[in-house]
């Protein structure tokens, strides 16, 4: 079993060779322009002198002049996915982590498989989760992998000027970016309630007691309620969920449901 120690050095060491890579690339394409202008104003500069000026070997540099493509360029036509199409799936998964829905490895290698499907209309092809790996460390430069935190674990010191700015401001920008009306933004609000629990109230006892206790059932069947209203002021009945298998048909005459619940 490889160990995550060795999973973030193999990693760093992938990321280490690609950007070593262009950096080549880099000097290749310098000592080429080079030889190239030195051609077109009759200088002398031979393919020996400007590998050495350039730190490139010879014989590289030699095949390019001959016309021979660069092995980044190769390997990015040969990708399922060219730099365009990625571009849009990247901003798309930054967009969700601001907005607290990260996308995961599984989710993204499906919403690749759909974009290559489409693109090759074979609906039986698919990419496995280790083209997603090599995919985001291509794009490591934008995106990373994290553990995710639960956001129950910091709720506490979430709520601040800085954080409830920066989220009603998203807020603004999602509604102006799509032209969003007041009738189409809802709101929802969910309760839960215990059966046979009542809650604290004020009762007479004996003098000097500490603790009054106050007899109940047991009971801890629960029901929730779900009340929706819109932007616009519109409010849609109640939905009250209880746990069963059957619906009670009295519950549904107007008596004992006068706001018409679902």
């Amino acid at each position: 079993m490889i160990s995550p120690s060795a999973m973030v050095c193999t990693k760093a060491a992938s990321v280490i060779k690609r950007e070593a890579s262009k950096a080549k690339e880099v000097q290749l394409q310098h000592a080429l322009a080079a030889y190239q202008e030195a051609l077109l104003s009759n200088d002398v500069l031979s393919v020996r002198e400007a590998a050495h000026h350039f730190n490139v070997p010879r014989t590289t540099l030699q095949e390019r002049i001959n016309g021979r493509r660069c092995v980044l360029e190769s390997n990015s036509e040969k990708s399922w996915l060219d730099d365009a199409e990625s571009e849009v799936i990247v901003k798309d998964l930054i967009h969700s982590a601001q907005q607290g829905f990260p996308d995961t490895k599984r989710h993204l290698c499906g919403r690749v498989n759909a974009v290559i499907q489409d693109k090759l209309g074979d609906p039986s092809f698919c990419v496995g989760e280790n083209w997603v790996d090599r995919w985001l460390e291509k794009w490591g430069k934008w995106l990373s992998t994290y553990w995710s935190t639960s956001l129950d674990t910091v709720h506490a010191r979430a709520l601040n000027p800085h954080v409830v700015q920066d989220y009603f401001e998203k807020v603004q920008q999602t509604i102006l970016q799509y032209s969003i009306s007041p009738e189409c933004m809802w709101t929802m609000d969910e309760s839960s309630f215990t059966f046979g629990r009542a809650c604290k109230t004020r009762v007479i006892g004996q003098t000097g007691e500490q603790v009054q206790h106050s007899l109940q059932d047991g009971n801890r069947e629960t029901a929730t309620l779900m009340v929706l209203i819109s932007t616009a002021g519109a409010c849609m009945p109640p939905c009250v969920i209880f746990q069963g298998q059957k619906l009670n048909s009295i519950w549904s005459e107007l008596e004992n449901n006068p706001l018409q619940c679902l």
